[in-house]
């Protein structure tokens, strides 16, 4: 048997047979090389986009620090704020609850002055007396209306108050009826403060006077004429003030007749305001 020839056509066999594997298992390699690069860019990627998601978060992080950072000073701005409101709101109760007791003390005060006032009134000498009987009837009316605050009120009676202060420091005269007499007839009344009442007659020869402790009109004597005319005339402008002569009348020794020894009182004039102005002062 001839084994040369049979070894020479088996290496020749091989020889052919090994390159059809070579190639294969070269493609083999490529392909696993390709594929290798493939998931090594995918993963690439991957990570790319992972690394801008956490540059992103990140940042946002950090905007997130920076925001709570703001709204922590500005939390304990407010809480301070609140805080101190809640001091205010709790002077502000304290300062209600005063308010209210204040009120409360206040509307028996204000009833007392009105009814002190309107006492003080009646006794007082009767001038300008329709005008002061309507203020002090609408003081009453004013203490029981509803819609009125009790600020306005007490603000509305210390008015009356002033008012009737200020009728002691001035001198003035108007025309009106006697008041307090049934009798018809129209006087020149003249107010020295509220020391003393005066009436003149139209035609300026009768004076007289108002006695207070009797309440009652008295004729003054002839020989005081002059006095009350003057005292007329510094109270409606046409004289420069001066100093004024007139009687007080001792209500023990009066009478209708007026005796002689009346007791003459010197009166220094004071401001003289018309009559005018005065009713505009009693506006309430």
């Amino acid at each position: 048997m001839n084994y040369s020839a049979i070894w020479s056509i088996g290496l020749l066999a091989g020889a052919l047979i090994m390159p059809a594997q070579a190639t294969s298992e070269l493609d083999n390699i490529i392909s696993s090389k390709q594929q290798s690069q493939a998931q090594a860019q995918r993963t690439q990627n991957n990570i790319a986009e992972l690394d801008e998601q956490t540059s992103e978060t990140v940042a946002e992080y950090r905007a997130l620090l920076r925001e709570n950072a703001v709204l922590t000073v500005y939390t304990n701005q407010l809480e301070k704020q609140v805080a101190q409101q809640q001091q205010l709101l709790i002077g502000l109760e304290k300062n209600m609850a005063s308010v209210r007791e204040t009120r409360m003390e206040l509307t028996p005060l204000m009833q007392q002055m009105v009814q002190v006032l309107t006492l003080f009134v009646e006794q007082d000498i009767p001038f300008l007396w329709q005008e002061r009987q309507l203020r002090l009837a609408e003081l009453s009316r004013l203490l029981d209306h509803p819609n009125i605050s009790v600020a306005d009120k007490y603000r509305r009676i210390l008015e009356a108050y002033q008012i009737e202060t200020e009728y002691g420091d001035t001198i003035e005269t108007w025309q009106a009826q006697l008041p307090l007499t049934d009798a018809d007839k129209t006087v020149q009344l003249i107010r020295v403060g509220r020391v003393a009442l005066y009436y003149l007659t139209p035609d300026h020869k009768i004076a007289g006077y108002w006695d207070n402790s009797n309440r009652t009109w008295l004729t003054l004597p002839a020989t005081w004429l002059p006095k009350v005319k003057q005292a007329y005339e510094v109270a409606d402008n046409k004289t420069v003030p001066t100093l004024l002569a007139l009687p007080l009348l001792e209500a023990a020794k009066v009478s209708e007749a007026v005796p002689k020894t009346v007791p003459e009182t010197v009166l220094k004039s004071v401001p003289v305001h018309s009559a005018a102005t005065t009713k505009s002062q009693e506006a309430l």
